[in-house]
């Protein structure tokens, strides 16, 4: 019986420990593994209507051309007016289409990046870091459109299974990299605390904390101040009943 008491004890004691750990803000550091990642969802907001249609882009280009084509006499006098009616009906719409304005507009790095925001629907910002040497470490990440690292854009790479992925490389002893990473529709309807993974070579997996993704067991708490309060002090009365359980034994026998 006395094992039992004991066991139990022990067991409130620890639990209620870890628990006030993690209230605390110390808990990510229980048990880290070598290679962790401290990431912050927040959801990316874009007032409607916002970015560039590549059609209509287009179509006011070569609209725009053939009233050039109109109004400019120098070329007036150099074409005849059928070389001038083809150019504004064959010539124009053929340069002017959608999909060759597009891809101009992606090959220009300004235009690209007011055509990405308007598909950005989340950002993921954090750390990775790592406390000791390793190689080939990379980030998955559903939805993900653009990347930065320390600053600097980065190109993504795509999984074998399909996902998006931050390649960092290599990564010496005690080294961070602060990372942000903008992502899609897809990421909304994704569970990030799962399907977000880190890893090295060799098989090595790390550890991903994420916080802001939504729905998740006891998100009020992060709203609800005075419930961190409340949840402390039940920890706290736990830990000294299975303190004073386990200490009260010793005490009798005195």
């Amino acid at each position: 019986m006395r094992f039992w008491h004991t066991l139990i004890s022990l067991a409130l004691t620890l639990a209620a420990g870890i628990g006030l750990l993690v209230l605390s803000g110390e808990g990510r550091r229980l048990l880290a593994p070598a290679l962790q990642a401290e990431l912050v969802v927040q959801d990316f907001l874009v007032p409607p209507g916002f970015g560039l249609d590549p059609d209509r882009v287009a179509g006011f280009m070569a609209d725009q051309l053939a009233q050039r084509l109109e109004d400019d006499v120098a070329i007036r006098l150099t074409l005849k007016s059928d070389v001038m009616k083809k150019v504004k009906t064959i010539v124009l719409p053929r340069l002017m289409n959608v999909v060759a304005v597009q891809s101009m507009m992606h090959d220009i790095p300004e235009l690209s990046a007011i055509l990405d925001i308007g598909s950005f629907r989340r950002t993921v910002r954090g750390t990775v870091h790592s406390t000791a040497a390793m190689q080939d470490v990379a980030l998955t990440m559903p939805g993900a459109l653009l990347a930065e690292v320390d600053g600097a854009k980065v190109k993504l790479t795509t999984t074998s299974t399909g996902l998006k992925a931050l390649e960092l490389g290599a990564m010496t002893v005690g080294q961070s990299h602060a990372v942000t990473l903008w992502l899609d529709d897809s990421a909304l309807n994704a569970d990030l605390g799962r399907s977000v993974k880190l890893g090295a070579a060799e098989g090595l997996r790390g550890r991903v904390l994420l916080w802001g993704d939504h729905d998740w067991f006891g998100a009020d708490m992060e709203a609800l101040r005075w419930s961190r309060w409340l949840i402390g002090a039940v920890l706290a009365g736990v830990l000294l009943f299975g303190l004073a359980s386990l200490l009260l034994p010793f005490l009798r026998r005195t």
